[in-house]
């Protein structure tokens, strides 16, 4: 648009100049030159008038629309401020409806479980086969809850706790993780090989959290016909890693490998409904706050690979790092 006017205006000057003069001269031929500067002295300043009066229309017009962009704007901002502070007053209303309802919840069910499991244990003798059964799988429903229930409260609490940055040595985080399941890995065989990881900048706890959560779900998902496998390795490009941790376990379909990263995103698997659907949505969150990206590949019935992308730490740093979480406690 402004082209266009620029251009039109020198259009019109020319014009203007050529014109006017030929004009005067058609009007005032054989006139002396006094009278043809007077003239021309009069042209020119009428014209100066007339294109100041043009600059100034268009400049007003012109910041009368810039005004009106920069209150729709300054309104924008006013609605999406208005927004985002309902947003965040509604995150922290369920953030602690979650805290409240967790509590609340967590001793029904432990206690139920405990009065269901003494029952069972007691009357294992006298009740059929299939109630036993029955009753068994209630048992392990209540397990389910319990596990989603801290689950819960953990995704709530990685939204609002604030995360440390350190120099973490994730060999230590691994052992560590490694060592808490090791009474879930006693219950069957398990072959575990692992690379090493070196270090990365971010929150000791929420690594621990992160590898936790990836090898309870190769074990929650692992296949019960042959021996589970785990293999973490680490590839380095550009200053990250890629941290792959593959199983053997029953693998996933095609279609679900986005939604899994999501919170409460559960599926069938072998047909049994394993995990609490809270698992892999922790690790995403967990990841991406620390300015990395998660993904995953599968082969159904195979296995799957999760990658974990990360900022790689010069190694002569974890030496030095005098933190006690970076190394392990």
């Amino acid at each position: 648009m402004s082209v266009k006017i620029a251009m039109l205006y020198v259009a019109v000057g020319i014009i203007w100049v050529f014109g006017s003069d030929s004009l005067i001269l058609y009007l005032f031929d054989g006139a002396d030159s006094t009278v043809l500067y007077s003239y021309q002295f009069i042209k020119g300043v009428f014209f100066v008038v007339l294109t100041g009066v043009l600059v100034y229309y268009l400049m007003d017009r012109h910041y009368l629309y810039l005004d009106g962009k920069v209150r729709e704007l300054e309104l924008a901002n006013q609605k999406i401020e208005r927004e985002r502070a309902k947003s965040e007053h509604a995150k922290n209303q369920l953030d602690q409806f979650i805290m409240v309802a967790s509590n609340e919840l967590v001793e029904p069910v432990r206690q139920s479980h405990g009065f269901l499991e003494l029952f069972i244990r007691k009357n294992r003798a006298i009740l059929p086969d299939k109630s036993i059964s029955f009753l068994e799988l209630t048992l392990e429903n209540f397990y389910k809850i319990k596990d989603v229930i801290q689950d819960l409260v953990a995704f709530s609490q990685l939204t609002n706790d604030q995360e440390s940055q350190e120099i973490v040595d994730l060999n230590v985080v691994l052992e560590k993780a490694i060592h808490l399941n090791s009474r879930k890995f006693g219950l069957g065989k398990i072959d575990l090989r692992k690379a090493d990881l070196t270090g990365t900048k971010g929150d000791y706890k929420r690594f621990l959290q992160l590898f936790d959560q990836l090898l309870n779900n190769a074990f929650n998902f692992r296949d019960p016909s042959r021996t589970l496998k785990i293999e973490i390795e680490v590839t380095r490009a550009d200053g990250y890693k890629t941290i792959a941790v593959k199983d053997n376990g029953v693998g996933i379909e095609a279609q679900h490998l986005d939604s899994i990263f999501y919170i409460l995103q559960q599926y069938d698997r072998g047909m049994i409904r394993r995990g609490s659907g809270m698992g892999l949505a922790i690790c995403r969150k967990i990841v991406e706050d620390a300015g990395g990206k998660i993904w995953a590949t599968s082969v159904l019935g195979e296995g799957s690979t999760f990658y974990i992308m990360l900022r790689e730490i010069d190694t002569t740093k974890l030496a030095n790092n005098s933190t006690g979480k970076g190394r392990g406690e």
